[in-house]
């Protein structure tokens, strides 16, 4: 019979769909309660079960198909008869209806997805999500009170005409021929409110926002030198300066405080390491000039993983995409900035 065979195929849809559920719940658990990028690829082979990560919702659209017909066919042709055609309108909307809520939604599966992605650049890079670094052994700061030091510290942090904000901060360190350099990841938006007219010509305030993500670097000098790709107005770096470097000059501005402290502190092979390791950047190096930090900021989001090459519909192929993570733009980061950290340490802040 035609009723027997739809129930069946129902209810095979429906053990499919709840071993996906199973395996969702499966794979929050395994990435709440992992320890590292190792754990995460174990627990999930062998999965001994079903592996499949993707819904089967073709009997709901048949249904939500059926409901259409229902409502529209008896309109065209049963338009006079107002009981009948209000049954197949009920009966259309009820298919409608129970077809809708009976979708599986596929965003449960890139939730969890997100969520291990997530767990493993976490691991695998040694970053600690809204954490500050230590930056000196046995010294405890308020992360708080630091991030704010940080904000106000740096021009590039002051933006916004309307609001500035970490939208994400982690810690990570990063090991440079035998040296632990504290770093700060950060995520910073500025908010700008621009007055705006419609087709009208009413007024209305409407609020833009631009995204900057980059790192803090402590242990390095207090060298007072901003290098930019756009020209900047930093009240502290009123003196631009130009190197002998032609290529460098039409790449960058430099700015900072003193004409002789500039030409002394941007040596030649620093020149050289600036121009070779800043190529990507779209935004700005800054030195502070008291305190021994260095921030740069960018356009790519270091947080970003390269997305899989495929939609992933079952765990061994989750498995695979986690195992060859990859975040492009934090890892042409950590090069980038580690051939300028060797150019720019000052060897007296390292013992």
């Amino acid at each position: 019979m035609p009723i027997e065979h739809l129930q069946q195929r129902w209810h095979f849809h429906r053990r499919m769909n709840k071993r996906v559920w199973n395996n969702i719940n499966r794979l929050r658990m395994i990435a709440l309660s992992s320890t590292s990028k190792q754990h995460i690829l174990d627990a999930m082979h062998p999965w001994r079960v079903s592996i499949s990560l993707k819904y089967n919702n073709t009997l709901s659209y048949l249904l939500l198909g059926v409901g259409i017909l229902l409502m529209i066919l008896p309109t065209i042709y049963l338009y006079q008869s107002g009981i009948t055609l209000l049954i197949f309108w009920l009966m259309g909307i009820a298919a409608m209806v129970y077809g809708y809520l009976s979708i599986d939604q596929q965003r449960e599966v890139d939730d969890v997805i997100k969520l291990l992605s997530d767990a493993v650049y976490q691991f695998q890079y040694d970053v600690r999500l809204n954490e500050f670094p230590v930056i000196a052994q046995n010294t405890s700061m308020n992360p708080t009170y630091m991030l704010m030091k940080i904000k106000q510290g740096f021009p590039g942090f002051n933006q916004g005409n309307a609001s500035n904000e970490f939208r994400t901060f982690a810690a990570t360190t990063w090991q440079i021929d035998g040296h632990d350099y504290p770093i700060l990841l950060i995520h910073y938006v500025a908010i700008d409110e621009v007055a705006m007219r419609d087709a009208k010509g009413n007024e209305y305030r409407k609020q833009i926002e631009t995204h900057r993500y980059g790192a803090c670097v402590f242990h390095m000098p207090a060298l007072a030198l901003v290098v930019s790709r756009d020209k900047v107005d930093y009240e502290r770096y009123p003196i631009r300066w130009s190197s002998s470097d032609i290529q460098v000059n039409q790449h960058y501005h430099i700015y900072g405080q003193q004409e002789f402290e500039l030409a002394k502190n941007l040596t030649p092979s620093r020149i050289l390491a600036l121009a070779n390791h800043l190529n990507h950047m779209k935004g700005s190096l800054i030195f502070h000039e008291e305190m021994q930090v260095c921030c740069y900021l960018s356009t790519p989001s270091i947080f970003l993983c390269k997305p899989p090459n495929k939609a992933i519909s079952d765990v061994s192929q989750l498995r695979g995409y986690l195992r060859t993570l990859q975040a492009p733009h934090y890892e042409q980061m950590q090069q980038s900035l580690t051939a300028i950290i060797r150019s720019f340490r000052d060897e007296s802040l390292l013992n």
